[in-house]
């Protein structure tokens, strides 16, 4: 089992994780914020029936917090380890996404590199977050907020992503880019 100090900064980063504040938890759980507070800081341990309390209103498993391996500060993908998921554009077509980070517990940063082909059109559906988007390769055009702004190899844009985007290759070369991703909601790899 964990120790009180370490299941303190589990319970914390997945409070974090998941955007709650100490208030939304002690109303989910029937206990007060001071002590969640005191819990999370490692200065009391909580009883098994408070502990599943707080689990509840985090809406996890009470194992998540006391299972034996630590939870990484630091994580390194190596090139090419990183996995890789397909997914369709608005036509049905083939979209290649690559994960160059996987990301640390209550993160809000991932590094993706996408590989569209001629033709391809996206639409991103709203999100909490912002993203850079680099073009390395081809030209890309995109639509956020009724805005929109040709990308070419080199050019960069940042956005805010609460109203989601469009995005469409242009010309007849496959179109890479580097997309940064911040946000409290992470893309599950």
């Amino acid at each position: 089992m964990s120790t009180r100090k370490e299941l303190g900064r589990r319970l914390r980063l997945v409070r974090l994780e998941k955007g709650l504040t100490l208030k939304d938890v002690a109303s989910g759980s029937g206990m007060s914020a001071t002590h969640i507070s005191e819990v999370e800081r490692g200065k009391t341990s909580p009883t098994i029936g408070a502990l599943q309390r707080i689990a509840k209103a985090l809406d996890e498993n009470v194992s998540r917090f006391v299972r034996e391996e630590s939870l990484p500060l630091v994580t390194l993908m190596k090139s090419r380890e990183g996995p890789t998921h397909y997914f369709s554009d608005t036509e049905g077509e083939p979209c290649t996404h690559e994960f160059k980070s996987c990301g640390i517990p209550a993160g809000i940063m991932q590094i993706i590199t996408r590989t569209l082909d001629p033709g391809s059109k996206h639409t991103a559906p709203p999100r909490v977050g912002e993203m850079v988007l680099v073009c390395t390769a081809g030209m890309l055009r995109i639509t956020v907020a009724n805005k929109t702004t040709v990308l070419r190899e080199g050019d960069t844009l940042q956005f805010r992503l609460d109203e989601g985007y469009e995005c469409e290759t242009i010309g007849d070369e496959v179109q890479r880019a580097i997309a940064v991703l911040v946000s409290p909601t992470l893309i599950q790899i």
